[in-house]
């Protein structure tokens, strides 16, 4: 009996001095201290974020009418903000580092590291802090509250995997890929050039609330006496409610060479503001078909000679479409 009471109270006591020296250190590294609350949990409050590494580079996020703009003038990526939006959220300490790791995380986030900063409406700032390496598992990122000495081993529960990449940089990443992105109701016109298939080249202008008429692009085409088949054009200028690109091509070393040629398509799309986005299509990948036929499987895209894009023919395929496509009994095919 004795024996048992003499090694419960030294259980106790081993406990307590655990307890002791765990929270003796600081007051960090303790579950309630204030450089372990990383986590902004209501996105809602968040209004800017910016974020800048040891070279220069920066990104600022701000909130919009209804969408998140990159750097002041571009629209922001929904996926790459919805990203960042869920780990900033999250975040969460998943275990403090050893002693003897520390000085090689805190220098991996004084040479490596991306400073963060979020804001709310009133332009406060509400959280900084800087985003590290990963450990060698990659599952968890170092990351330091700003103004502390602890850094910690961050992750998201239930996500499996590195965080860094959600905070990275460039433009690559944060522009919004959708080339057309437009109201139906928005659109007054729009132009479908092929400069090597004349005749399938067309305009459709808007005449009225929901009605448009077909023309030809060049003058030198036939009209089509044919009525014009019902719902087409409504159904084609839904199309461009969203069509996205797979990924920036700006850095390609064939832009150059592949912008000297002759575009497969040119399409023009006409705003009731009076804005207007000019899209030019060059072929960039041909498959073939079970029929034994080639087709075009990838273009290259070029929005207002600025981005220079990947985009996929299942995708914009339906917007090329021929001057004959939207009158009855014409052949209704584009070749390509």
């Amino acid at each position: 009996m004795k024996r048992t009471l003499l090694l419960a109270t030294l259980f106790v006591l081993m406990g307590g001095a655990a307890w002791y020296a765990l929270n003796k250190k600081s007051e960090s590294g303790t579950r309630n201290s204030w450089d372990m609350a990383f986590a902004v949990p209501n996105t809602g409050d968040i209004y800017k974020v910016f974020l800048a590494d040891r070279k220069g580079n920066t990104a600022t996020l701000e909130r919009k009418d209804g969408y998140w703009a990159y750097n002041g003038d571009k629209r922001a990526r929904d996926n790459a903000i919805g990203a960042l939006m869920e780990t900033v959220s999250k975040l969460n300490v998943w275990y403090v580092p050893a002693e003897a790791a520390e000085k090689n995380m805190i220098k991996s986030l004084a040479t490596e590291g991306i400073k963060v900063e979020i804001y709310d409406k009133a332009g406060k700032k509400i959280k900084a802090y800087y985003v590290g390496g990963v450990t060698p598992d990659e599952l968890g990122t170092f990351m330091i509250m700003e103004e502390a000495d602890q850094p910690y081993i961050m992750h998201i529960p239930s996500f499996v995997g590195q965080l860094r990449l959600r905070y990275r940089l460039g433009d690559d990443y944060w522009t919004d890929r959708n080339i057309f992105n437009e109201k139906p109701e928005e659109i007054e016109s729009v132009a479908v050039e092929y400069p090597q298939m004349k005749s399938a080249s067309f305009r459709l202008e808007k005449v009225a609330e929901a009605q448009y008429e077909i023309k030809p692009f060049f003058s030198t085409t036939t009209a089509i006496s044919q009525p014009q088949r019902k719902g087409v054009p409504e159904a084609y200028i839904l199309q461009f409610e969203k069509l996205g690109a797979e990924g920036f091509e700006n850095k390609n070393p064939l832009r150059d060479s592949v912008r000297a040629l002759v575009p497969f398509a040119v399409v023009t799309v006409r705003k009731t503001d009076g804005k207007e986005k000019q899209v030019r299509f060059w072929p960039a990948e041909t498959i073939e078909s079970r029929d034994g036929r080639e087709h075009i499987n990838r273009y290259f895209a070029e929005v207002d000679q600025n981005d220079f894009l990947s985009v996929q023919d299942r995708v914009f395929g339906p917007i090329f479409r021929s001057y004959s496509f939207f009158f009855e009994g014409a052949e209704r095919k584009i070749r390509n």
